[in-house]
């Protein structure tokens, strides 16, 4: 028998960042914070990882409220990078969703804003879903939830069209199957969804509603919406430490008492880059404005504290 030639395994290329080497991309975008699919992204057209971050902030920025509401009526792009990843990002998510077979941990992507689709064994729902292609998830989803009336967590025309197909729309102030300002559990297939009502900020008291979702009786999902200042002893999770929250600390939130209190296994936030906010807005979140959030949730105890962008899948 003649043994075939031992082929040399490839080089490892080292990946270093900030000083710091990683096994692999992924391994540097949940340590650093960034983004898995804009680092990607980057490098592709050669760029270093500091200026793929980089870019990625100046494309964003580059985007008015004006010319995204444009982009919203049209869907035409403009030339702009960002409403392009955003379409990128879009096509991304309905591929993996179609594509993914889940076992007992859902599979989560984030879509834009606090938008996010879950999809669990049987089911698949949206929470605060707001894009222009989104009625073409409104034909896929079992159910909806909307946190709060503000119009970068909902969009009409997505949630008339679950509504329209008899299916549930979990909300505070819309008037579809589903509607509930109490505190209460609704349940489709295997996923449980628990409501409780918390602070915007200041003035609007008892605007969110914070959704409490558990899947199969053992993993749980806590999607906060847009939280604020004081609202800090609302926060509740009657199934214990949930293994995922979905949070955005820019409402004026404790960030520190509210990791504290919660204790979830795994923190991940939202809002960055909403584009109907002026540049510069604390709804726009950018990396510069959100680390010190992270580091302070990471020294009020969760260690898996990272950031979702445009088309990641989380889990």
């Amino acid at each position: 028998m003649i043994n075939a030639p031992q082929k040399t395994p490839p080089e490892r290329t080292k990946l270093v960042y900030r000083g710091k080497e990683y096994r692999n991309r992924r391994a540097l975008c949940a340590a650093e914070h960034v983004s898995y699919f804009c680092l990607v992204a980057g490098l592709k057209r050669g760029l270093s990882l500091e200026d793929a971050i980089a870019r990625w902030n100046r494309e964003t920025e580059a985007v008015s409220p004006a010319v995204y509401e444009q982009y919203l009526r049209d869907g035409e792009t403009r030339g702009y990078a960002a409403l392009e990843n955003l379409e990128k990002g879009f096509e991304k998510v309905m591929a993996e969703v179609k594509g993914t077979t889940v076992g007992a941990v859902p599979a989560v992507w984030s879509v834009y804003n606090m938008g996010y689709v879950v999809k669990t064994q049987s089911t698949l729902f949206a929470i605060d879903l707001v894009h222009r292609r989104g009625d073409e998830l409104a034909q896929m989803v079992d159910f909806t939830l909307v946190t709060h009336n503000h119009r970068d967590h909902w969009r009409s025309s997505f949630v008339s069209a679950v509504a329209a197909r008899g299916k549930p729309v979990f909300s505070n102030f819309l008037s579809y199957d589903g509607y509930t300002r109490a505190k209460k559990i609704f349940r489709v297939n295997e996923v449980e969804v628990r409501t409780s009502l918390i602070d915007h900020n200041r003035r609007l008291i008892d605007f969110t509603t914070a959704f409490e979702i558990r899947v199969g009786g053992s993993w749980t999902l806590y999607h906060t919406g847009d939280s604020g200042e004081g609202t800090e002893p609302k926060l509740e999770t009657v199934w214990g430490p949930p293994d995922l929250w979905l949070f955005f600390p820019g409402c004026g939130i404790n960030t520190p008492q509210a990791v504290a209190k919660v204790r979830a296994k795994r923190i991940v936030f939202g809002h960055l880059w909403e584009l109907a906010h002026e540049q510069n807005h604390r709804g726009r979140l950018d990396e510069r404005l959100i680390r010190p959030r992270l580091a302070e949730a990471k020294a009020a105890g969760c260690r898996d504290v990272s950031l979702a962008y445009w088309g990641d899948r989380i889990c």
